[in-house]
């Protein structure tokens, strides 16, 4: 059998390490096409070599812009290597443009389509993660949601219950692979981890100031790996000296996936406005705490690991001093870590 994966973004890397894995093992042929969306390969290597995956068979040199044309480029490249190369399924990962961009090249050529983490809504409908989620969601012909309510959403939205498996969340499996195979020690140490990537901050003055002056305020130990575009976007605002010259925060500059899972692993406290990065915190047994509204994983929230605090900088700082979950109520919301087996054994029986 053969199948073709798409990725192009970090946490795409990290998925395809569980999915890579179980492809070998059961001796299916996978075709990797990187579509280049948030680095090209030069800048993911760190990444392939840390995982042990294979370099890309299908690498797009893609030319920025606005988002409809980067999709539009990524698609057509896309449609090209699967013209060629007439794979069994396609899977698609996630919520992001190179996921919407399979979705529809495969479909369009009568490609089975794969989507992983299936069914997670926003109530942003015109969030692009969520227009993107919804599009990959009406394209697939197999969909794997990763939690409960991704699934129970797709239930409520009529998709057919032979088309729709909750297997659980392949995050978990390459975490929890990773953490055993490097012996990475998972402890609570003395400082809180900070990263801040998402548009929806580091393209507003006022909520970039506002999570710097809660970062300052808290007085707590902060390790704060800083994207390069989070960074630009700090000088541009003139509070990048500011976060530097704080005696409690460390800035650091980005970090390799296993040195950022060793820095999640000793942390006492995740603060992340990322959807993956939040689920890898609490898998890891972190309090997390999100700086813009955007749940997601209604759960985390409920159960008191995850703490949304959107654009108020005192109660930021407060939650930062003071966040403490219950140590005694930490449902298995994403799976028992078996996930990517499921997965790739349910497309061989539809599809191989």
């Amino acid at each position: 059998m053969k199948i073709v994966s798409i990725i192009g973004t970090r946490p795409n890397f990290t998925k395809e390490y569980a999915i890579n894995s179980v492809c070998r093992k059961k001796g299916v042929k996978e075709i990797l096409i990187h579509t280049g969306q948030h680095y090209d390969y030069e800048m993911s290597q760190v990444f392939f070599k840390e995982l042990d995956l294979p370099r890309p068979d299908y690498i797009n040199e893609i030319i920025k812009g606005p988002q409809g044309y980067e999709t539009g480029t990524m698609l057509a490249f896309i449609e090209q290597v699967l013209m060629r190369e007439k794979p069994d399924a396609t899977i698609v990962y996630g919520d992001v443009n190179s996921t919407v961009a399979g979705a529809l090249a495969s479909v369009k050529l009568d490609i089975p389509v794969a989507h992983i983490e299936a069914g997670l809504r926003s109530p942003d409908y015109y969030n692009p993660e969520e227009v993107n989620r919804r599009v990959a969601d009406a394209c697939a012909e197999l969909l794997f949601p990763h939690i409960q309510e991704a699934y129970d959403s797709l239930m409520r939205e009529g998709y057919d219950p032979e088309r729709v498996f909750l297997f659980g969340d392949i995050v978990k499996d390459s975490l929890m692979k990773i953490v055993a195979e490097r012996n990475i020690k998972v402890h609570k140490g003395d400082y809180a981890l900070c990263t801040i990537h998402r548009a929806e901050n580091t393209d507003s003055l006022e909520r970039m100031t506002n999570i710097v002056t809660a970062l300052k305020k808290s007085g707590r130990k902060i390790k704060f790996p800083l994207h390069p575009r989070t960074r630009d976007k700090l000088k541009n605002y003139e509070i990048y000296d500011e976060l530097v010259q704080s005696d409690n925060i460390d800035i650091m500059p980005p970090q390799g996936f296993l040195e950022f899972v060793k820095l999640m692993a000793g942390c006492g406290m995740f603060i992340t406005d990322s959807g993956s990065a939040r689920r890898e915190g609490y898998i890891l047994g972190k309090p997390v705490i999100v700086p813009i509204n955007l749940v997601w994983v209604q759960e985390m929230v409920d159960c008191g690991w995850c703490r949304i605090v959107d654009n108020n900088p005192e109660e930021l700082a407060e939650s930062i001093r003071s966040f403490t979950p219950p140590e005694d109520n930490r449902p298995e919301i994403f799976g028992d870590g078996k996930a990517a087996e499921k997965i790739i054994d349910k497309i061989i029986e539809r599809f191989g």
